[in-house]
Parts: structure tokens; C-alpha cells; sequence
């Protein structure tokens, strides 16, 4: 009987078998690698839980306190030139490390924010704000320390005395309090540059007081943040709205 040799005789020249063994090669690559990671991090582990881990800031700063006694003046030291130093005191105890693992679940303390319960807002004399109306009934039913606000207003505003300065009071659930200064009212502004007590009754028919285009141009500037304008320009023709109303005209522009 003729035996045939088949037309790949050797293993190797087998094209199924070189595939088989490349791929073969590519799981040892990754097995050794896999393991490999394993090992490391079981090393860290073991090494975390020993204690010998960089310790955290409150481990620093607790040895840092521990050996400061150890530490002695230079003056203690060296009482004369070839003379011996001193016994330094012994540290009470062992200095305990925190881990990496225990400042990770150390407890933090939470801060709540507390909850804003009213918004209150006046107008008062710059340095002259007290207990009597409106600031004390309004205050006194929000329960605000009103002794505290007049200290703190007062002081805000001691170098604006002499103008109305709005405040907005923002009280909390605690019955604490902040509070915003404002700018004070276009009518105060335009009175005050136009050196006027009040405004006229009739500004229709009559104009008490003329001002002029750099003090409308300053009052503008200063009303700007509660202003909707745009721009410069806009927040002049708002204050020249208010001026109208009061009796008091505005300088033909040069």
C-alpha cells in the first residue's frame, strides 16, 4: 500500500500552528503582567497597614508638638564655652503615626449653611443709625441683635455722613444677619448737588434748580449698579427722568 506525505511534513510550517503559538506567547505576556500588578499591590497594602506611610498633616503637626519640648534654647545649652549641655526631658510616650488608610476615614466635621428666613431694607443716615424706628421694630421682630447692626452700620458708613445710604439686611435661621450697603437714592443726589432741601410741587410748570453735565455724568456713575442700563449714556438719561420730575434742569450739553 503507497503511503502519501502530506504537502506540510514539519509542525512548524503549518500556518493553523504558528497562529496557535503567537497567541499562546500573547496570553503568557499577559498572565505575567497581571500577576505581577497583584504582587505590587499587595506590597502596598501590607505596607500601608504597618504604619510606615507618609504620615497626614495632623500626624506631622501632633509630633512636631511632641518634640518641641525636646528642643532646648541655645542660651540652656551652652552655659559657658567648653561646658557640657544639658539633659534634655524625655518625650512622654510613643508617638502613634496615622496611616494613609486612617486619615482617609477620619471623620470630618459638616457645616451647614443656614437658611436665609427674611431680607430686610432700609434707608438711614450715614453714622446715625439707633434702636428707635424703623430700625428697631423691624429688626426686633426678625430677632436681630439691633445694638450689634447700628455698631456695624455705623462704622460702614462714618465717612459718608450727611447722605441717606440704603442697606439690605439678609437674616438667617440662626438669627445672625449680614448686610450690603447701597448706593443712596438719585432724589438725595440730585437735591444735594443742586443744593435744594426738596423738590419743586409743580415740576411741570416750574424749574427751581439747574445742574450741571459733569454732576449729572457723577450721580449717574453712582446709581449705575441698581440702574437697568446699558452703558454710561442710559444711566444719564434715567437721573435726567428723575431731575425732570423734581423741578430741577439739565445743562445744554457744550
Amino acid at each position: 500500500r503507497t503511503h502519501t506525505t502530506p504537502a506540510y511534513t514539519h509542525p512548524q510550517a503549518h500556518p493553523s500552528m504558528a497562529y496557535h503559538r503567537n497567541m499562546e506567547n500573547r496570553r503568557c505576556v499577559l498572565f505575567s503582567s497581571v500577576l505581577a500588578n497583584a504582587v505590587l499591590a499587595l506590597c502596598l497594602v501590607a505596607f500601608t497597614f504597618s504604619g510606615n506611610t507618609l504620615s497626614s498633616p495632623v500626624a506631622k503637626s501632633a509630633r512636631s508638638t511632641a518634640m518641641r519640648p525636646m528642643i532646648a534654647p541655645r542660651s540652656t545649652l551652652f552655659t559657658q564655652q567648653n561646658a557640657p549641655c544639658q539633659q534634655l526631658p524625655a518625650v512622654a510616650g510613643p508617638i502613634k503615626r496615622e496611616t494613609a488608610v486612617e486619615a482617609f476615614f477620619r471623620p470630618r466635621p459638616v457645616v451647614r449653611a443656614a437658611k436665609v428666613t427674611q431680607i430686610i431694607k432700609l434707608a438711614l443716615d450715614a453714622g446715625k443709625a439707633n434702636p428707635a424706628p424703623p430700625v428697631g421694630p423691624a429688626l426686633g421682630a426678625a430677632g436681630v441683635n439691633i445694638m450689634q447692626f447700628c455698631k456695624e452700620y455705623n462704622a460702614a458708613t462714618s465717612t459718608k455722613a450727611g447722605q441717606v445710604i440704603p442697606v439690605e439686611i439678609t437674616v438667617f435661621s440662626d438669627r445672625s444677619f449680614t448686610f450690603v450697603l447701597k448706593p443712596p437714592p438719585a432724589s438725595k443726589l440730585l437735591l444735594k448737588a443742586a443744593g435744594l432741601e426738596k423738590g419743586s410741587g409743580t415740576p411741570d410748570k416750574e424749574t427751581i434748580a439747574t445742574i450741571t453735565q459733569d454732576q449729572l455724568k457723577e450721580i449717574a456713575e453712582i446709581k449705575m449698579p441698581d440702574l437697568n442700563a446699558k452703558d454710561i449714556e442710559g444711566a444719564k438719561r434715567i437721573i435726567a427722568g428723575t431731575a425732570k420730575n423734581m423741578g430741577i434742569a439739565i445743562e445744554a450739553a457744550a
